[in-house]
C-alpha cells in the first residue's frame, strides 16, 4: 500500500505541475502580446506623440512595468506551489536520518534516503527554472542536495546564517531569500525555503520550532531565467529595465550580462526614493539623478508573501 500511495502522489503532483506550467506559458504569451501592443502604440500613433509624448510614454511604461511585476509574481508563486506540494509528500515529511550526515561530503551519501532525493530529482526534471533542490536540518546543517554534484561542490555545511533559513523559521511559511552567491556553484542565485513540520500537525498554529523536521529549499538562477525575459523587450537604446531585491541588488537586467560598465552605473539604487517607495509596496514614476544623469524611473512592487522586490524601467532624460 505504501508503494501504491507513493506512485499516486507522484502522478497527482505531475498533473498539477503540468496544469501550472500550461497556465504560466499562456500568461507569458499574453504578457508579451500586451507589451508589444504598447510598443506599437508608441511607435505608430504619431499624432498622440506630437501632442502628448511624455504622458503617453509614461502610460505605456507603467503598463509594461505592471505586466513584468505580475509576470515575476506568477513565476514565484508557481515555484512556491511546486515546493509546497512536494513538501507535503510522505517521502519528504518522514524524519531525516541525521546519523547519515557526513561533513566530509556535506550531507548524506548519494545512495542514502533515496525517496527524498527522488522527489527532488522529479522536480528538477519537471521545472527547468529550479536548478537545485536541497533539504536542510532544523539546525541548518545540509542533509542532501540534488543534483548530487552540487552537494559535492559545497564549501560549507551549515546554512543557518542564510536569510531564507531565518525567514522560513520566523514566519513558519515559504520564504524567498535575497540574491546570494551560491556556496556550490559560485553563481548568483535566489532560494525559496519551505518549512516542514511533523506529519501529525494539521494547524499552522501548532507548527513550532520543536516539531520542525527541516527545510525543503529550491534554488533558481534568476540571472539566466529572468534576464532572458527582460532582454527580449523591445527597448530603446537609452532605456533599461531591471528587477531588484529588497536590498537594492540587481536580480536581472535588460542589459547584456557582459555590459559591466552599464551595470556599474546603476549602483546605489538602495539610496533612491524610488527604491524606498517600491519596497513600501508603492508604484508610480519620478525623475531621479543617478551618476549625474537625470532618469525617468517608472516602478512597481513585486510581492511574494512577506518579501517585496521591485521592477524599474529607467530612461535617460
Amino acid at each position: 500500500m505504501v508503494i501504491l500511495y507513493s506512485r499516486i502522489d507522484f502522478i497527482v503532483i505531475l498533473i498539477i505541475l503540468t496544469g501550472i506550467f500550461f497556465f504560466l506559458n499562456i500568461q507569458d504569451d499574453r504578457m508579451f502580446e500586451k507589451i508589444n501592443a504598447q510598443q506599437d502604440i508608441s511607435i505608430n500613433n504619431n499624432f498622440l506623440f506630437q501632442n502628448n509624448e511624455t504622458e503617453l510614454s509614461i502610460h505605456n511604461k507603467t503598463i509594461i512595468v505592471q505586466l513584468l511585476a505580475n509576470h515575476l509574481e506568477t513565476k514565484l508563486n508557481k515555484s512556491a506551489a511546486i515546493l509546497e506540494i512536494a513538501s507535503k509528500l510522505p517521502q519528504i515529511k518522514t524524519l531525516p536520518n541525521a546519523s547519515l550526515i557526513d561533513p566530509s561530503i556535506h550531507g548524506i551519501p548519494k545512495d542514502a534516503d533515496i525517496s527524498k532525493r527522488q522527489v527532488a530529482q522529479n522536480i528538477l526534471s519537471s521545472d527547468k527554472e529550479i536548478e537545485v533542490i536541497f533539504f536542510i536540518m532544523p539546525n541548518g546543517d545540509m542533509y542532501f542536495e540534488e543534483p548530487y554534484s552540487r552537494q559535492e561542490n559545497l564549501t560549507i555545511n551549515n546554512f543557518a546564517f542564510r536569510d531564507y533559513y531565518k525567514g522560513a523559521i520566523s514566519t513558519g511559511d515559504s520564504y524567498l531569500g535575497d540574491l546570494v552567491i551560491s556556496a556550490a556553484s559560485g553563481l548568483p542565485q535566489m532560494y525559496m525555503a519551505v518549512p516542514i513540520y511533523s506529519a501529525n500537525d494539521i494547524s499552522k498554529a501548532n507548527n513550532t520550532d520543536e516539531n520542525l523536521i527541516g527545510l525543503f529549499v529550491g534554488g533558481f538562477n534568476i540571472f539566466s531565467t529572468f534576464n532572458k525575459t527582460l532582454q527580449s523587450l523591445p527597448l530603446l537604446e537609452n532605456e533599461t529595465v531591471i528587477y531588484i531585491d529588497n536590498n537594492g541588488q540587481i536580480i536581472a537586467s535588460s542589459l547584456p550580462s557582459s555590459n559591466v560598465t552599464n551595470h556599474d552605473q546603476l549602483n546605489g539604487l538602495s539610496s533612491l526614493k524610488t527604491f524606498k517607495d517600491v519596497i513600501d509596496g508603492k508604484s508610480g514614476y519620478t525623475i531621479e539623478n543617478i551618476n549625474d544623469k537625470d532618469m525617468l524611473i517608472v516602478y512597481a512592487p513585486v510581492k511574494f508573501k512577506s518579501t517585496t522586490m521591485g521592477v524599474l524601467y529607467l530612461s535617460i532624460k
